[in-house]
């Protein structure tokens, strides 16, 4: 019996906090049995609710003096009361102080396990590349809230997370995408060291996600580096997973785009790989006083000749700046220059452009675009 007791107060005891815990029990449990015991049948105290409080006020020394045995028996109970919470209480105050330090330890380090839902997950670490993308997503106000965890190997980050406050971190290793709670998370993005490394970690990724049942749940973004073998690595990609989607990481708002719209990635991916196979962006610049038209009437010109109009850049400045979103009623002119999209360089003939005051007709449709 004595080998038995001896097994039992070791396996209690091997966690530090049980022990002061288990103490605490046995005051309240043997306190209340003296009080039921001692005290008038009528006494407020030996209501449970109102024993509890007492309990509480007791053990943590406060003392309120509103409840309080008022025999001898009871009183015995109310010492043992107030002598566990002088030792095992605060052994047990001082076991959840170190928890809780521990915890955020961990945490900061990178060992702690996450328990975000809905979250942004990206692969690999580089302080101000990561702090750009996310100062990015905040602006958006859909984004403003969606928290962001940074898996870092080793070699990136030593010491604790630099910016709690903007993002959590997770240490690479086994268990890392389980901590990271990748499962849950909306968009998953890898930038490796390098291009063969995202396409390797991109591997562990998707075979992570179809074991925990979460693909094609989640988006997934591939942070390419180099351009030149940027198709061995698109296909590359497609063996590993066809949805997962490509991104250019030299800039970070193409990134932060890429995150908030899943498939817009494709459209910048094809732009800097010159478009399709079939077709080409070309600059063309409108000769000076060539007339003045609707950008709407411009761009179904020419798309009656099979080229489709991107942006207009405000001058023939090598570098003018292009504008692809149009305004309602916005008109080109001579002077200024088109980013267009063809197979072949366009030839445009400025004269068969009606002007915008040409004709009745133009005005008519001019002001119903406008209206």
């Amino acid at each position: 019996m004595p080998i038995v007791l001896k097994r039992l107060v070791h396996r209690v005891a091997a966690r530090s906090w049980r022990l002061p815990a288990l103490v605490m029990f046995g005051a309240a449990i043997v306190g209340w049995l003296l009080i039921v015991a001692f005290e008038k049948p009528d006494a407020e105290i030996r209501d449970p609710l109102h024993y509890v409080w007492y309990f509480f006020i007791s053990a943590t020394t406060v003392g309120y003096g509103d409840l309080y045995p008022e025999t001898t028996g009871g009183r015995v109970g109310g010492v043992l009361v107030i002598m566990a919470g002088l030792t095992a209480g605060l052994m047990l105050f001082a076991e959840l102080t170190l928890w809780m330090a521990k915890g955020r330890t961990m945490k900061a380090n990178g060992r702690a396990t996450l328990h975000h839902r809905g979250h942004i997950v990206i692969i690999g670490y580089e302080r101000e590349g990561l702090r750009a993308i996310i100062g990015q997503l905040r602006a958006d106000p859909h984004f403003a809230r969606t928290p962001v965890v940074a898996v870092f190997w080793p070699d990136q980050l030593s010491g604790e997370n630099p910016d709690p406050d903007v993002y959590d971190v997770v240490l690479f290793d086994d268990t890392a995408f389980d901590r990271a709670a990748m499962a849950e998370a909306r968009t998953v993005l890898v930038i490796g060291h390098n291009d063969d490394e995202t396409v390797r970690v991109m591997l562990s990724v998707n075979a992570f996600l179809r074991r925990n049942g979460a693909h094609p749940a989640q988006h997934l973004l591939a942070g390419v580096h180099d351009g030149g073998s940027r198709m061995e690595i698109n296909e590359a990609l497609a063996l590993v997973d066809p949805d997962i989607e490509p991104v250019d990481i030299d800039d970070p708002a193409v990134v932060a785009v890429a995150i908030r719209n899943p498939g817009v990635a494709q459209i910048y991916h094809n732009l800097a790989s010159t478009l399709d196979s079939d077709s080409t962006l070309f600059r063309v610049d409108i000769p000076e006083n060539a007339g003045e038209w609707l950008r709407l009437d411009l761009a179904i010109f020419l798309l009656h000749r099979g080229s489709t109009l991107l942006a207009v850049g405000e001058s023939h400045r090598p570098n003018a700046r292009f504008r692809l979103a149009a305004t309602p009623g916005e008109t080109v002119r001579g002077g200024q220059s088109l980013a267009i999209v063809a197979r072949d360089r366009p030839q445009i003939p400025w004269s068969e452009l009606p002007s915008t005051g040409s004709t009745p007709t133009d005005k008519d449709q001019q002001a119903a675009v406008r209206g």
